[in-house]
């Protein structure tokens, strides 16, 4: 004959595991916002302008959303902020940008939380061009990102 056992919980630790569960959930629920502020940039490619001016200022990875680089480009109009995707990307198209570079841009305009922002598909600089997005407005960062990971395995294989 066998005798069950029964475990009980006092009531303090299951209060205690319903708090952290609550404090992870509302973590979770946090977070969300960026999450969806990035997702949810539309790029119509309808609305596509021009947009010339110089660099006042670049940085590789932006605090703010979307991710990636960006850059702060002086116009006729005032100052914009312009995304360009993964910095990754840029480098490996040997293409970078300097405080002063006179550049000129094809992209839509985006709003996020807290600003708007310039979505590059297309940008020039001093006679070079670099395709970032397709003509639907999907980043080709991540494209490139895979095709740079395949081309160092096929180096790494050849070096063997």
């Amino acid at each position: 004959m066998q005798k069950s056992i029964r475990i009980r919980i006092p009531g303090f630790f299951s209060a205690l595991l319903l708090l952290l569960g609550n404090a992870v959930w509302a973590q979770h629920l946090a977070d969300r916002p960026r999450q969806a502020a990035i997702r949810n940039l539309a790029y119509d490619v309808t609305q596509e302008t021009v947009v010339e001016g110089t660099v006042l200022s670049y940085t590789a990875e932006s605090a703010t959303p979307p991710i990636g680089a960006h850059f702060v480009l002086q116009t006729a109009a005032g100052a914009i902020d312009v995304h360009l995707g993964a910095a990754s990307f840029l480098q490996a198209n040997h293409f970078s940008l300097a405080k002063g570079d006179s550049v000129r841009v094809v992209g839509v305009s985006s709003a996020t939380r807290q600003a708007t922002v310039f979505l590059v598909r297309v940008i020039q600089k001093a006679g070079q061009s670099l395709v970032l997005r397709t003509a639907k407005g999907a980043p080709l960062s991540l494209a490139g990102a895979r095709a740079l990971g395949v081309q160092k395995a096929q180096q790494q294989e050849g070096a063997r």
